[in-house]
């Protein structure tokens, strides 16, 4: 998680987490438990150990139907989420680099050209 303040350690580890002000990580350890003490942090590997749990219990057949549930959900929140498309820009000086550099074959090129002038 990145560090929110100047006096904080930052740590590549982003595995369960969420931006602090949503509460959901705390919500979810409250749920299975564990609280940090007023202050405090989480015991030691509580997340990870978290994600492990999760992980093993998910892939039982015993709980096959919650896992289906789980998925419909994030399947529900991803596809509400803006996703960046592609956007391939061509232009007269990128194709003709493209021809000097080989990446395009010109005899190919002014084939499609002619196509497309009809």
């Amino acid at each position: 998680m990145p560090a929110s303040t100047t006096s904080q350690k930052g740590t590549a580890m982003d595995y369960l987490s969420a931006p602090r002000d949503s509460g959901l990580v705390k919500s979810i350890m409250a749920l299975l438990g564990y609280e940090a003490p007023k202050g405090g942090r989480l015991p030691a590997g509580v997340k990870y150990d978290t994600i492990v749990a999760l992980n093993d219990v998910l892939s039982t057949e015993d709980f096959s139907e919650f896992t289906s549930v789980l998925a419909s959900r994030i399947v529900e929140l991803q596809s509400a989420r803006r996703v960046a498309t592609s956007k391939v820009v061509a232009t007269p000086e990128s194709i003709i680099s493209a021809v000097r550099s080989g990446k395009i074959n010109l005899s190919e090129l002014k084939n499609a050209l002619a196509k497309f002038d009809g």
